[in-house]
């Protein structure tokens, strides 16, 4: 299977919508309403309120999981970090997006404004750093992935980390950080003030972030196997980013390291989310790319052919996780 990928774009196309159709056959025989707000989510509520048919919802999470796959596919292979005509990070996208998803969610919207910072924070040209508007739109856009979903704020983790990675350490930088962030939140604030409930609003948001826990879940044995499978193929996935990627352009790596960084921010999530069954959502995107570079490697390493069995494996190690995340 890994041979049509690269190869045929049809083929890939088909590949990934069956891949879709086999991952969603369950939530689309037995639809489920949109989950509800998960803490204070001012903006879900929002969307939440009107109530879509379970259908709908569950049809409406496939489609933007869908569109948020072939979005980073695309953003990924502008900045040359996987190779055209490739939808391999699509396919690894919708498979941890939909491991773990029934119906339309706060994380599954939340992760869709990721993927836009992403794409303000990828660099295209020569510069290796960023300009203060795409500073303030990154900021203005994690707030509102935290009014869609509060944990979201732990993004600001993996964009610290982004900034040391493009040296944005001016005043400048970080004053446009902090009204970025403030400018949505003014505008919810002033909002609650005019119908004089601000005060529940800062309540609700401070026990949302000092919600922290460790909380874990039952689950059958066999989802159980997947879960760990799918956990274990993203950390071999992100060792193996990591120890090749010296061996890149300096381009390339500060946009491949802006991809990945959301990884630590997923992390931190888990600690207001359940750290098992793990939600493998927060860390689609990083293994998007991660993913991609351990089953797309090149056929030549260190000037050696790859031999047929470790292709072989690799195709195996493809179909498991697709019936991992089905079992999910």
């Amino acid at each position: 299977m890994l041979r049509l990928f690269g190869n045929s774009t049809i083929a890939q196309v088909i590949v990934l919508l069956a891949a879709m159709a086999l991952m969603w056959a369950r939530p689309l025989a037995n639809a489920l309403p949109m989950a509800p707000a998960a803490g204070y989510a001012p903006l879900y509520n929002l969307i939440y309120a009107p109530g879509l048919h379970p259908i709908v919802a569950v049809i409406t999470a496939m489609l933007l999981i869908l569109i948020g796959g072939f979005a980073l596919n695309l953003m990924l292979v502008r900045t040359s970090l996987t190779p055209q005509n490739n939808l391999m990070p699509c396919l690894l996208y919708c498979l941890f997006m939909s491991a773990t998803a029934t119906t339309l969610s706060p994380m599954l919207l939340a992760n869709l404004i990721t993927l836009v910072i992403m794409h303000l924070l990828l660099l295209r040209s020569t510069l290796l750093s960023i300009p203060h508007d795409k500073i303030f739109g990154t900021a203005a856009l994690i707030s509102i992935a935290s009014m869609l979903y509060l944990p979201m704020l732990t993004l600001l983790i993996a964009y610290l980390l982004v900034a040391v990675n493009y040296r944005l350490y001016s005043w400048r930088d970080w004053i446009v950080l902090l009204l970025g962030l403030l400018a949505p939140y003014l505008l919810l604030w002033a909002y609650h003030f005019i119908v004089g409930d601000l005060q529940e609003c800062f309540t609700l948001t401070a026990e949302g972030l000092s919600d922290l826990g460790v909380h874990t879940g039952r689950m059958p044995l066999l989802s159980m196997i997947a879960s760990v499978l799918l956990i274990a193929v993203l950390t071999v996935s992100l060792f193996n980013f990591w120890h090749h990627l010296g061996e890149k352009t300096v381009a390339w790596q500060k946009n491949a390291v802006t991809v990945v960084m959301p990884f630590v921010a997923g992390l931190a999530v888990l600690f207001y989310s359940h750290l098992f069954p793990v939600n493998l959502q927060f860390f689609a995107a990083p293994f998007a790319l991660s993913g991609t570079l351990l089953f797309a490697a090149p056929s030549r390493h260190y000037g050696r052919q790859r031999r047929p069995w470790h292709t072989w494996g690799l195709e195996i190690l493809l179909v498991l996780m697709l019936i991992a995340a089905i079992i999910c």
